[in-house]
C-alpha cells in the first residue's frame, strides 16, 4: 500500500513539473563570463524546485535582469508562461560576493509560492528597523595591499649651541607601502597602513608611520577616487644628527591620502596613491617635525 501511495505522489510531483526554458539575463556585465555564470545559477535554481531547465523554446520560461539602484544590486526574476508574467521574485544583493544567493532566490520566488514567506520576512524586518543600527551586521570586503613608490622627505631646523645649527634637509626615498583594506560601505572603509621610506647617501634616513583611519570613495563604479586620514605612531632615524645625538625619534603621526582605486569591482584590484605623513618627535613637542610625500603604485586583492 506504501508503494502504491508513494508512485500516486511521484506521479502528481510529476504532472506539475514543466520544462522551464532559461533565457540570456539582461544587465550581467560585472564579469567577462557572467552572463553564464548567471544562467548557471538560474538553472540550478529551476532544477531545485522540481522543474526541468531547458535550452530550447518552451511555453513555461524564465528571464533575468540584474541592475544597480543605489549601493545595492537588484535581481528580478519572471516566470513567462505563453507570453504573460505569472509569477516575480526580487532580491537586492549588497555586493557581488552575495549575488548567486540573491540571482537563486529570485528564481525560486518567481515560480515558487513564497509570498507567505515574503510578508513574514517584511514583517519582521519592519519590526527590527528600529533596531537595524545596532543589530544589523553589514559584512565586509577585505583587501591586502602591496605597493612601491617614491617619496621626499624632510627633517627640521636644529640649533645646537655648541656645533651650531643643522638646516632642514630635503631626500628623495623609496618607499615601501603595505595597508589592510576593510570596506565596511560601498562608500567608506577602515584601513590600517605602515609606510616605509628610507634613502641613502651623504645623509640617509629611515622613516616608517603606522596609522589606523578611513578613507572615502566619492563613487562605486570600477574606476573609483578616494580621500583618506590616519593617527598613529611613527618612528624616525636621521644621519643629519648624528654629531649632536639627534638622529633618532619616535612619536604621533598622522597622514593625508587621495588616490583612484582601479578594477574595484574585481578581487584584484589597481590602486595608485598620493599622501603626506607628519611625526613628531616625543608627545610634548611638536616643534621638531618630520614628513613625508609619497607616491605609490599598489596591489589590493
Amino acid at each position: 500500500m506504501k508503494k502504491v501511495i508513494c508512485t500516486l505522489i511521484f506521479m502528481v510531483a510529476f504532472s506539475f513539473a514543466a520544462n522551464v526554458q532559461v533565457l540570456p539575463p539582461k544587465g550581467a556585465d560585472f564579469a567577462p563570463d557572467a552572463p553564464d555564470i548567471v544562467t548557471s545559477i538560474v538553472r540550478a535554481a529551476v532544477s531545485q524546485t522540481g522543474n526541468t531547465p531547458v535550452e530550447n523554446e518552451s511555453d513555461e520560461q524564465i528571464r533575468t535582469s540584474i541592475m544597480t539602484m543605489g549601493n545595492f544590486i537588484v535581481v528580478v526574476c519572471e516566470h513567462v508562461n505563453e507570453g504573460t508574467v505569472v509569477g516575480s521574485g526580487k532580491q537586492k544583493a549588497i555586493s557581488v560576493d552575495e549575488l548567486d544567493v540573491a540571482i537563486e532566490n529570485a528564481a525560486k520566488q518567481a515560480l515558487t509560492d513564497y509570498s507567505d514567506e515574503n510578508e513574514d520576512s517584511e514583517k519582521s524586518e519592519s519590526n527590527n528597523k528600529k533596531d537595524e543600527n545596532f543589530a544589523y551586521k553589514r559584512p565586509t570586503r577585505n583587501y591586502v595591499s602591496y605597493g612601491l613608490g617614491i617619496a621626499l622627505w624632510h627633517n627640521y631646523d636644529f640649533v645646537d649651541s655648541e656645533n651650531g645649527k643643522e638646516d632642514m634637509s630635503f631626500e628623495q626615498a623609496f618607499l615601501l607601502h603595505y595597508a589592510r583594506i576593510f570596506e565596511v560601505d560601498p562608500r567608506g572603509a577602515i584601513t590600517i597602513e605602515d609606510n616605509l621610506n628610507f634613502s641613502f647617501g651623504k645623509g640617509w634616513e629611515i622613516h616608517e608611520t603606522f596609522l589606523i583611519g578611513g578613507r572615502f570613495f566619492f563613487s562605486t563604479g570600477i574606476v573609483t577616487p578616494y580621500v583618506g586620514a590616519g593617527l598613529g605612531l611613527g618612528i624616525q632615524w636621521d644621519s643629519h644628527y648624528d654629531d649632536v645625538d639627534e638622529e633618532f625619534a619616535v612619536g604621533l603621526a598622522t597622514n593625508a591620502e587621495l588616490g583612484v582605486i582601479c578594477f574595484r569591482n574585481s578581487a584584484l584590484q589597481l590602486e595608485i596613491g598620493l599622501a603626506w605623513d607628519v611625526m613628531w618627535d616625543g608627545f610634548d613637542d611638536f616643534e621638531r617635525r618630520f614628513g613625508a610625500g609619497s607616491f605609490y603604485i599598489a596591489v589590493n586583492y
